[in-house]
């Protein structure tokens, strides 16, 4: 998988959203006129859960590409560097 710049920010950015969900559920635990039962309680966090496991899979695969393009990047630039300063 290639991977630049933009679509690490995007993912890690993505990831973020779990502190925006966090927060609406504790704003319905606290307002709710009917509180939502144990089983919507574990269904809706085992959802969370399975869904926050996607994105931080895919946030790290974004990483562990966008790595390996930088240092294919960096030793491509070395050997290069190299055989400039050898031409001198």
């Amino acid at each position: 998988m290639k991977s630049n710049v933009f679509d690490l920010e995007q993912s890690i950015l993505q990831c973020w959203n779990v502190v925006d969900d966090i927060k609406l559920l504790s704003e319905q635990a606290i307002e709710r006129n009917t509180p939502l039962t144990q089983d919507e309680w574990a269904n809706i966090l085992i959802g969370m859960q399975s869904l926050y496991q996607l994105k931080f899979e895919k946030c790290f695969a974004e990483f562990e590409s966008f790595c390996s393009d930088y240092h294919k990047f960096r030793k491509t630039h070395e050997i290069f560097q190299s055989a400039r300063d050898d031409l001198k």
